[in-house]
């Protein structure tokens, strides 16, 4: 055999060796890169930070149908990642006609249907998706569900209530999908016994003196409280959160960068929040419709801490002008920003800390407005830093298709720039380019 021969041989095995060792590695440590818009493929932070925290095992039960193949892959594939990313998650696939015995002892009677089990505790999922997947998980992995109670009576965002601009009925699904036991309850005079958590949402009629007391009374004996107020809240509300240290200036703060986010520069962006009492923020921070700023003041038994500031070129226009008259900033009466938006506050009691939040808006947790940006991940680590001191911060999975991030709504003059910006200047530019390229060569 002729030298190249062996030669060329050595080098193909060697090739082959390299390969052969690239594919075991691979195998050995795989990694995925998702690249798709949606981010399908990847599990949110908040599900591996919920993941992370598993010390039992859980069981995850898939029933399908053989004659849906994709809905199948698309199942599996999500139930997949919740078993890599997590040892203790142990997943099963069966296909129900072909497995009645086992979908009969676990009560399960429909398609497409997953059952969550750890130790004794089953929760069934009827819509298999990573929120509601997460959510049976938590509500059987031992986290005790949280009974909350939105008070309703005084103008409040309805837990019950599906209008777009006034219903919180979304809020309270992505409160239950977390743990929380989400009610109405008519005035706050008589707080119920199992009440972990109150949310005040809004209310724009004054509370009775005898509600006022009573949730102060709550929050003193270890209670935990939201209260989510709009510029221009009766003065009761004002009340009830100055006893707590935290009073309410009742202007508007405007955000004219908002505007790049389709808004009317009467949106408050928060774009700082308090590392100290949340440790993980998530990178998309919420969009506020109308806010109010606040100040910390003296308060006895109270220690307060701001939670959420806007960004340092907002400002807050002290007298709420008219929001069609396009107010402009006027030195020595106007505040320039960074303004907070959000305070916490910590209440020692005997029976453990009760816990306040204050937000300077409420409209965010409404249904038109609590998918927009990070508002739904601002309610719910809001709710988890007050109920159980612990706050989950990181990005839940996206509950609309297109992920966290809202479409644009641009004006018809916007729309003029971003066309004029993105598309003719760049094509102008291009054509330019190949006129002179051209003449060059002409000339060459």
């Amino acid at each position: 055999m002729r030298r190249p021969a062996v030669l060329l041989g050595a080098q193909v095995a060697a090739v082959a060796a390299i390969l052969g060792c690239l594919v075991a590695l691979a195998a050995l440590h795989p990694r995925r890169l998702d690249l798709t818009p949606e981010r399908r493929f990847t599990l949110s932070s908040y599900t591996r930070e919920i993941l992370g925290r598993l010390t039992n095992d859980i069981r995850i039960t898939l029933f399908y149908s053989s004659q849906a193949g994709p809905v199948r892959r698309d199942m599996t594939d999500l139930l997949a990642l919740y078993r890599d990313a997590q040892p203790h998650v142990h997943v099963r696939a069966y296909d129900l006609d072909r497995s009645p015995g086992i979908a009969k002892r676990l009560g399960v009677s429909a398609y497409n249907t997953a059952v969550v089990e750890a130790g004794e505790r089953r929760e069934q999922v009827d819509v298999v998706t990573e929120e509601a997947v997460t959510g049976a998980i938590l509500a059987v992995a031992g986290t005790p569900p949280v009974t909350t109670y939105f008070v309703v009576g005084h103008g409040e965002h309805d837990p019950r209530d599906d209008g777009e601009r006034t219903g919180a009925s979304d809020a309270a699904r992505a409160l239950a999908a977390e743990g929380f036991r989400v009610q109405a309850l008519e005035g706050a005079a008589a707080l119920p016994s199992d009440a972990g958590l109150v949310v005040l949402a809004g209310p724009t009629r004054d509370l009775r003196s005898a509600e006022v007391d009573a949730l102060v009374a709550a929050v003193a004996a270890g209670g935990k409280l939201i209260v989510l107020a709009d510029p221009g809240t009766p003065r009761s509300v004002r009340d009830l959160v100055h006893r707590f240290g935290v009073e309410l200036a009742d202007d508007l703060v405007v955000d004219e960068r908002g505007q790049l986010f389709g808004t009317d520069g009467l949106s408050a962006r928060v774009t700082y929040m308090n590392e100290a009492l949340i440790a993980d923020v998530p990178e998309v921070r919420a969009l506020l419709p109308e806010a109010q700023s606040m100040r910390l003041v003296d308060a006895a038994g109270a220690n307060a801490d701001y939670l959420a500031m806007t960004a340092d070129t907002t400002w807050a226009d002290v007298d709420r002008r008219a929001p069609d008259t396009a107010p402009a900033f006027r030195p020595g009466r106007d505040r320039h920003g960074p303004l907070p938006v959000a305070a916490f506050v910590r209440v020692p009691s005997a029976h453990g800390d009760g816990r306040v939040v204050v937000v300077g808006d409420s409209d965010f947790v409404t249904i038109l407005y609590l998918n927009v940006l990070g508002n739904r991940d601002l309610l719910l680590t809001t709710a988890e830093l007050v109920a159980r001191a612990d706050a989950v911060a990181a990005a839940r999975p996206a509950a609309q298709p297109g992920g966290t991030f809202s479409a644009l709504t641009l004006t018809a003059r916007d729309a003029r720039l971003v066309f004029w910006g993105a598309v003719v200047l760049p094509s102008a530019t291009l054509l330019l380019v190949a006129l002179a390229l051209a003449r060059r060569r002409r000339f060459a």
